[in-house]
């Protein structure tokens, strides 16, 4: 393992990162920690103002005078997004046409948090960019729609598509995250049961929130994947947990057709590094050393 994959190098290259970056979400998993890594962030919360409201959403990015913006809001409950479909696609799309159309009006860069889900996880290879999506639910299709909502009406935009993500602070309108799950359910009850055909790299988001400051300080437009390397099943990733913190459940695997759900989910989310990892020379992390580190940290 190379001294970089140990611990990522979070010094921060010159550029666009010198000057203020809007975080709208800045309390979420991801948002929280773009705000540790970036030079000069300026938090948006949702009662600073609510990306569904146009002009709310420029007046705030107006007011704040930041040369870039990254988009973490989504409504992201993926079984929820089946009944509150209107309310998906208000923030998916809605929300991301009026910060692209907004950001496009101010000169504005905006970088937008997109997902593995966009495939419908049939390649069973690493996912490029121009391979084409086949999004499997309403959350997959309105976070695919809100991509091309981005590229419709934006002007200076990246789109960031990532997998399973995780970090220091808990998802809140999830309760949690898998790891937080996986601690909970291994400390109460005596056998746990985890999917063990689905390919995942699960992805701390410290890690995408260093990879996402190399991106923009390379200037990087377009569509970009960027999650751990390597890949897992949701059973090995929760075996690591349990064995790092000496949980006393039983873990048992299980397919995922046993896994009672009302959405269908790809049974591949495994996204290519190497447009990124070529444009900015940043290598991300392995997922189990990112892992270790998430659980040394919390």
């Amino acid at each position: 393992m190379s001294e970089q994959e140990k611990t990522p190098d979070t010094a921060q290259p010159a550029g666009i990162m010198d000057q203020k970056v809007g975080i709208i979400g800045a309390n979420g998993a991801l948002g929280s920690d773009l705000a540790r890594i970036l030079r000069h962030p300026v938090p948006a919360f949702h009662k600073d103002f609510d990306i569904c409201d146009y002009d709310a959403a420029r007046a705030w990015l107006e007011k704040s005078g930041v040369a870039a913006v990254i988009n973490t809001a989504a409504f992201h409950r993926v079984p929820d997004c089946e009944t509150e479909y209107a309310a998906a696609f208000e923030v998916n799309v809605i929300g991301v046409r009026n910060l692209a159309r907004a950001c496009a009006e101010l000169d504005i860069h905006l970088c937008h948090i997109s997902t593995d889900y966009v495939f419908d996880g049939t390649k069973k290879a690493p996912y490029v960019e121009t391979d084409s999506p086949a999004p499997l639910s309403i959350y997959a299709i309105s976070k695919l729609a809100g991509e091309y909502a981005l590229e419709a009406y934006g002007k200076r935009t990246s789109i960031v598509r990532s997998c399973g993500l995780y970090g220091r602070v808990p998802t809140r309108a999830k309760g949690g995250n898998f790891v937080n799950a996986m601690i909970k359910l291994g400390t109460e009850r005596d056998r746990v049961t985890v999917v063990n055909d689905e390919i995942v790299c699960p992805t701390y988001t410290f890690d995408l929130a260093v990879a996402i400051d190399r991106l923009l300080a390379a200037g990087g437009e377009g569509i970009f994947h960027i999650n751990q390397n390597g890949h897992t099943t949701w059973f090995d990733f929760a075996k690591v947990i349990f064995e790092a913190r000496g949980l006393p459940a039983k873990l048992e695997p299980i397919s995922a057709a046993s896994f009672q759900s009302k959405v269908q989910r790809p049974s591949y989310s495994v996204l290519s590094n190497e447009k990124f990892e070529k444009l900015t020379g940043h290598r991300m992390p392995d997922w189990e050393n990112a892992l270790r580190r998430h659980l040394a940290e919390i």
